[in-house]
């Protein structure tokens, strides 16, 4: 939810400007590969002028975890441009606090780099011990419970 106005300028139109601001800013939401098994709930404030440039930005708020911190303020980079304001508004800026929640997440996308990855790590912790039928049978059940459909 995206809170700064006046109570006195919240018309249909500054309501529907404000729902297009907290959905643009949304999508451009991204988890870091590095804050897998994170959670955290931020604040950022920040601040836009009337074509919609990001003017400054701000942990008000940390998740606790550096990564997802980051996370939250480029979130707030990327968004950039923002929706122009209605013309009703007068003002040359405009400043919005909003929550940013992480929710954990379970194991990461399966893409070709983070299956090499992971590959490489479980041959790195095997490479001591011999092979046998039993453990390549525990990697393919665990590589096909990664791919399903791959």
């Amino acid at each position: 939810m995206l809170t700064a106005l006046p109570a006195h300028a919240q018309t249909d139109t500054v309501q529907a400007w404000k729902t297009r601001l907290a959905a643009h800013l949304a999508a451009k939401k991204l988890f870091p590969p590095q804050a897998r098994g994170q959670a955290g709930n931020a604040k950022v404030i920040f601040v836009i002028d009337r074509s919609g440039k990001l003017i400054s930005r701000a942990l008000v708020e940390s998740t606790g975890s550096p990564p997802l911190d980051e996370a939250a303020l480029a979130m707030v980079e990327r968004a950039e441009p923002f929706p122009e304001p209605p013309p009703e508004l007068k003002e040359d800026t405009f400043s919005f606090t909003v929550p940013i929640f992480f929710k954990r997440l379970g194991p990461p996308p399966v893409n070709d780099e983070w299956l090499e990855s992971w590959i490489d790590e479980q041959t790195k912790r095997t490479a001591n011990s011999p092979p046998s039928d039993k453990d390549d049978a525990r990697l393919n059940a665990k590589l096909h419970s990664i791919c399903r459909g791959c």
